[in-house]
């Protein structure tokens, strides 16, 4: 005879469980932050340069822009800005971790969290070879720059929390912001512009003021031969001289159209080396010396091309989810600078003029058009720096004729420069799905 043993506590207590995990509806939650660093002693009357016109007004506009047109209810938006005001929460390092701890707590499947930053952002050198640039990019709480927050700290915070089926929409206005969250994904999700990739001409500049440095070699005087070489026994190895770039046809005083390099002779340690001959698949030298030394033959070592220690490479394709959906819209890469204009206006206003005429664009079309406008604002900014250089000029041409000295500016406008948006994530983007914060 069969006994079942029936637990029936267990089974309500399993129940109970399924029903409150169908009961539950999805929060969605958001901080935003907007630092402006006006009371900032790091950032005195000297350096009033570094004081932002824009971030508090940003913040607003993009609390009103979640409550309109994606259903975020006011009492779950967060603002930290710092506005000389008692009852506003400061945007200190202290703050800004609790509420992103906060922010992410008791993260569920289906849970949406928006991160907005609007503010500095500067670069420290990694000690730990984790970026691939070598630079830690960090963002500048209200406290100041001994108080900063690095980007593999805010991942920490924000991302690794996050369970499978949850989403996390960042959005980061400041300099160097491409990898604040340090995500795998970024060149996937690239878009075309043209002025990015401006054909033969762009090309080929880019090409002739590229400085190529060979490698040096591996046959250290005393070290072991890494390479396909054979040595006598007990003998130090020969040290090679620098090599020699021959210029084919030169551009101007910096640049050259094509370069062909040679490796010097051999220069030896010991009289004891008669000839060493070491080759490649494309690569055959060999010293001046007359006579051979025949050298007994040992086991070749063999180094192949290194594999890629970033997973990224361009060409990744959407895979079933394995982690959470977390996508960051960056104002620029991490080695550019992002810039707002007289207004304050900055990427910020750009994407909450885009999204207020369509709400729900796809990631690739929204990408796209926020570069188009930070594009457009820059040509822009640089008439507006051209005219001011040309009436400097005439003004100084007439300060010359009255025998005064020039004027000269602490400080030039920007008219070289652009920023280019950028789109990273967590695991590889369908690029044609609908923009969701």
């Amino acid at each position: 005879m069969k006994i079942i043993r029936h637990r029936p506590s267990r089974r309500a207590e399993r129940l109970n469980w399924t029903e409150t995990a169908l009961e539950r509806k999805p929060q969605k939650k958001a901080l935003l932050v907007g630092i402006q660093y006006e009371n900032d002693a790091d950032y005195s009357d000297n350096d009033a340069a570094k004081v932002l016109r824009g971030p508090h007004q940003d913040v607003a506009d993009m609390r009103d822009l979640l409550i309109d047109c994606y259903s975020y209810a006011a009492e779950d938006i967060v603002v930290l800005v710092d506005r000389d005001d008692p009852a506003q929460m400061q945007p200190t390092r202290v703050n800004l971790l609790r509420e992103i701890k906060k922010l992410v707590e008791e993260a569920q499947w289906g849970d949406h969290f928006f991160f907005h930053y609007a503010g500095h952002t500067v670069q420290v050198k990694n000690s730990n070879n984790t970026e691939e640039d070598g630079m830690d990019e960090c963002i500048i709480p209200s406290d100041g720059e001994g108080h900063i927050i690095k980007d593999n700290e805010l991942r920490r915070h924000l991302v690794d929390v996050l369970p499978v089926g949850s989403n996390l929409v960042a959005v980061f206005d400041s300099c160097h912001s491409a990898s604040l969250l340090d995500l795998k994904h970024f060149r996937c999700n690239r878009v075309y512009v043209p002025w990015v990739s401006k054909g033969k001409r762009r090309t080929d500049s880019m090409w002739n003021k590229t400085v190529r440095k060979l490698a040096l070699s591996d046959l250290v005087p005393g070290e072991p031969v890494i390479h396909e070489v054979t040595q006598p026994p007990a003998a130090t190895l020969p040290e090679i001289s620098s090599r020699h770039v021959y210029q084919n046809k030169r551009v101007s005083a910096s640049n050259v159209k094509s370069r062909r390099t040679s490796i010097d002779k051999l220069r030896y340690s010991s009289n004891d080396y008669k000839r060493l001959k070491i080759r490649t698949r494309s690569l055959s030298f060999k010293s001046d010396l007359e006579d051979w030394y025949e050298w007994p033959s040992t086991p070749a070592q063999r180094c192949i091309s290194p594999d890629s220690m970033w997973p990224c490479s361009g060409y990744c394709t959407p895979t079933s989810p394995k982690e959470a959906n977390v996508v960051s819209l960056a104002a620029c890469k991490d080695d550019q600078l992002s810039y707002e204009d007289a207004d304050g206006a900055s990427m910020t206003r750009a994407l909450i003029k885009i999204l207020k005429a369509d709400p729900h664009p796809t990631l690739k079309d929204l990408l796209t058009r926020v570069a188009h406008e930070l594009h457009k604002s820059y040509l822009g900014i640089h008439d507006h720096a051209r005219d001011w250089r040309e009436k400097l000029k005439h003004t100084n041409q007439r300060r010359a004729a009255k025998h005064m000295p020039p004027l000269l500016p602490e400080e030039k406008p920007e008219m070289d420069n652009f920023q280019d948006p950028q789109l990273s994530s967590h695991q590889p983007l369908d690029k044609d799905a609908i923009w969701a914060p």
